[in-house]
C-alpha cells in the first residue's frame, strides 16, 4: 500500500487486490453451485432408481395379473361348457319327462276306459243274474 506516494515492495496494488477478491468470490460461488448441482443430481439419481424399481415391480404385477386373467378366462370357458352340457341334459330330461307324462296320461285314460267297460260288464253280469 502506498504511503505518501511510497510503494512498499511485496504489497499488491488495490486494483490487484480487488481482482483477486472477485476471482475468489467467483470461485467460491461456482463451487457452491457445483455442490448444489451434485446434491440435486444425487437426489435425481435416487428418484430414478426408485422409479425404475417401481416400474419393474409394476411390470411383474402386470405379468402376474395377465396370467391370472388367462387362467380365469380358461376356467370361465370350462364353466360355460359345463353349463351348456347341463342345459342340454336338462332339456333332454324335460323332454323325457313330458313324454312320460303324456304316456302316463294316455295309460290313465285307457285304464279309466277299461274300468268303465269292466264296470258295465259287471253291471250287465249282475243284471243278468
Amino acid at each position: 500500500m502506498p504511503f505518501a506516494d511510497i510503494t512498499f515492495h511485496g504489497e499488491p496494488s488495490l486494483r490487484y487486490r480487488v481482482t483477486i477478491t472477485f476471482a475468489g468470490l467467483a470461485a467460491l460461488l461456482s463451487c457452491a453451485g457445483c455442490i448444489v448441482t451434485t446434491s440435486t443430481y444425487d437426489a435425481k439419481v435416487h428418484q430414478v432408481e426408485t422409479l425404475r424399481d417401481a416400474y419393474a415391480s409394476s411390470n411383474r404385477e402386470a405379468s402376474r395379473l395377465a396370467g391370472e386373467v388367462e387362467s380365469l378366462s380358461k376356467e370361465v370357458a370350462r364353466q360355460k361348457a359345463a353349463l351348456q352340457e347341463h342345459s342340454s341334459r336338462a332339456e333332454a330330461c324335460e323332454g323325457e319327462r313330458a313324454r312320460e307324462q303324456r304316456e302316463s296320461g294316455e295309460r290313465a285314460r285307457e285304464l279309466a276306459e277299461l274300468r268303465k267297460k269292466m264296470g258295465k260288464k259287471e253291471e250287465d253280469a249282475r243284471s243278468a243274474e
